[in-house]
């Protein structure tokens, strides 16, 4: 009850605020305010039946049973700079309160079901050293605070030119054999891997991270969840 007192004084004196439109947040609000929550522009994808996503990410022989996105992805719209900003801004908080938020929802529908481990997309070691996070694996200890399923950082990928600003062929370029699983990392034959990432726009590198992952783990299930996903 004290702690409430205190919490509650702090917040007049230091408002939280909403991330997206600067509203001062009140109690039972978490980095976004009501309004915005309501506002978001949800995927409606979360499950296993065929989206959007599985249509993106097809490949021959590469099958992805469940898929997840929360909010669309538009460029220069206040939700598109709250993900800029846990990406470039060194906010790395953002990250894993968003996914926190987005898998309480997941949680209750069941999508976690029979996951066994959480993998996040990896960063390029000058990325990681510039930035002093991986958005990808923030959102991936977001997750894991809800749900307790395991972490894997068993990706890695070697030093490449970015995608952003790419199209999708020079993407898939860009992203083929950049991508490795490490070698010690090990998983029981029945593991379901759960990939992890920020956006998916043209799902090129969700495409080059799972075609490692099956090599490595060829009977292991697979499926992807990000926060954002870019309008085909």
């Amino acid at each position: 009850m004290i702690s409430q007192w205190i919490n509650d004084i702090l917040g007049v004196i230091f408002p939280n605020i909403c991330e997206v439109c600067g509203r001062p947040l009140v109690h039972g609000e978490n980095l976004l305010c009501l309004h915005c929550r309501v506002g978001m522009p949800v995927t409606g994808i979360n499950g296993d039946g065929f989206s959007e996503i599985h249509k993106r990410i097809a490949a021959p022989g590469l099958p992805v049973e469940k898929a997840a996105s929360w909010f669309r992805y538009v460029r220069d719209t206040d939700y598109a700079r709250l993900l800029h900003r846990a990406k470039y801004g060194n906010r790395p908080a953002i990250a894993r309160k968003l996914a926190r938020i987005y898998a309480e929802t997941l949680f209750h529908q069941g999508f976690f079901d029979g996951i066994t481990e959480l993998i996040p997309v990896p960063i390029s070691r000058f990325k990681r050293l510039s930035r002093g996070y991986n958005q990808s694996y923030e959102i991936a200890r977001g997750i894991a605070d809800i749900t307790a399923i395991p972490i894997s950082d068993c990706l890695r990928v070697r030093r490449h030119s970015t995608q952003t600003r790419r199209n999708y062929y020079e993407r898939w370029l860009n992203a083929r054999s950049i991508y490795s699983v490490v070698t010690d990392a090990s998983f029981p034959p029945d593991a379901h891997l759960l990939l992890i990432d920020d956006v998916i726009t043209s799902g090129a590198t969700m495409v080059a991270c799972l075609t490692e992952l099956q090599k490595r783990f060829p009977e292991a299930r697979l499926s992807v969840l990000s926060l954002a996903l870019t309008s085909s």
